[in-house]
């Protein structure tokens, strides 16, 4: 069924809690299980091609997130936002929580697809219907409060995944479990929204396919290009340029985590001052200062400065893009619109390593950070020239 979803003037605090609970869920898909690599290894090394296999684990339900977003989507869109949801966290749960008890790689692969499947149906449906129940003058303020709910949770999934695999290597894989109450509270406060009748001229409610979601596709892959050689390069960067092991990696990416956080408790004041434009210049500004800060570190004091302003960042992209997103397309096509836009972030997350490593061949650890950050600046300002070329014009 389609339509144009009705917002209801009032929101009970149990729902908003609930909807923020839900949007913890997807932070903790990778890296609740990074502290178990290296035992889980260590356990199948007999299997044919476990070291490959084993990363496999970790990346695999961003690749599903990657096809199965667009799908879940239109599914919404169709059958229900709220079903789709109770499906994902479902499917969240099994596949998820299935490392607690498979016993081979290609099982453990097989739930962790289902498991990006669940986060696929979760990503494209928690933003829509806390749009869906707030009116438009909240969105900011909701959206701004998800990603601190998203920060937040990142900072718990690293804790909790550290802990539990200092007892066992299937022991992050419990954190998924935590998905069950979560599913309980969903049934019991988030009411699908109300649907108005399709319009009488038969024509669609809207189009997820437009130039101006297709330019926020486009931003999105680029914003996560840009901010993904933090995660996956860092690493490697700390320790040539500060000795730092894996305790103060760990340390500093929650660190970016708590700034992602405070930067979304702080949104809905800069979205009452700000436009979306001026927001996704500071975004990608924010990039590209931290980025080339990291990028020319001779210590680990410049490093760790760098990546906070990159956290600043992180924390304006996701309520920043969801939010002109839904502002973009009609309420009955929310889903769809997220569902690419959720796509557009895990191509460029799985797109990031890729486009770094010839960089980082070429010109060093430091030399991907400073094109990353370049990258985010040659952003910003193409989009303060469409600015001030349409006030021009106005």
């Amino acid at each position: 069924m389609t339509g144009t979803t009705v917002a209801p003037r009032r929101t009970p605090t149990p729902l908003l809690a609930t909807l923020l609970g839900v949007s913890t869920m997807t932070i903790m898909a990778s890296a609740t299980i990074t502290p178990a690599l290296p035992g889980m290894e260590r356990h199948f090394a007999g299997e044919p091609h476990a070291e490959v296999l084993v990363r496999l684990v970790l990346t695999l339900p961003g690749l599903a997130i990657m096809v199965a977003a667009p799908l879940m989507g239109y599914v919404g869109g169709r059958v229900g936002r709220v079903r789709v949801l109770v499906a994902g966290l479902v499917l969240y749960t099994v596949g998820g929580g299935s490392g607690l008890l498979l016993g081979s790689l290609p099982a453990l692969l097989t739930g962790r697809a289902l498991l990006g499947v669940g986060i696929a149906a979760i990503m494209t449906t928690a933003t829509a219907l806390l749009a869906d129940h707030h009116p438009p003058a909240e969105h900011g303020r909701v959206l701004g409060l998800q990603g601190a709910a998203m920060g937040f949770g990142g900072v718990v999934a690293m804790l909790l995944g550290g802990v539990l695999g200092e007892l066992s290597w299937r022991g992050p894989f419990a954190v998924y479990l935590l998905a069950v109450p979560v599913l309980f509270l969903v049934l019991r406060h988030v009411p699908e929204a109300p649907v108005a009748a399709p319009p009488a001229d038969g024509k669609p409610v809207g189009s997820p396919w437009t130039w101006p979601l297709l330019g926020l596709y486009a931003l999105t892959f680029l914003s996560i290009t840009s901010f993904y050689v933090i995660p996956t390069q860092a690493p490697f960067w700390l320790a040539e340029v500060g000795g730092a092991g894996p305790v103060v990696t760990g340390a500093l990416i929650a660190a970016v985590n708590l700034v992602m956080t405070a930067v979304g408790l702080n949104y809905g004041r800069l979205r009452a001052r700000w436009d979306f434009r001026a927001l996704a210049v500071a975004m990608f500004a924010t990039y590209a200062v931290g980025l080339l800060l990291v990028g020319t570190a001779g210590n680990l004091w410049t490093a760790t400065a760098g990546m906070l302003v990159v956290g600043i960042g992180v924390g304006l992209s996701n309520p920043t893009l969801n939010g002109w997103t839904v502002a973009s397309v009609d309420p009955g096509a929310r889903t769809r619109a997220l569902g690419l836009l959720t796509s557009a972030l895990f191509l460029g997350q799985f797109s990031s390593p890729l486009l770094a490593q010839p960089i980082a061949g070429a010109a060093g650890l430091g030399g991907t950070f400073l094109v990353a950050g370049a990258l985010g600046a040659v952003v910003a300002l193409v989009l303060t020239a469409v600015a001030l070329t349409r006030r021009a014009r106005r």
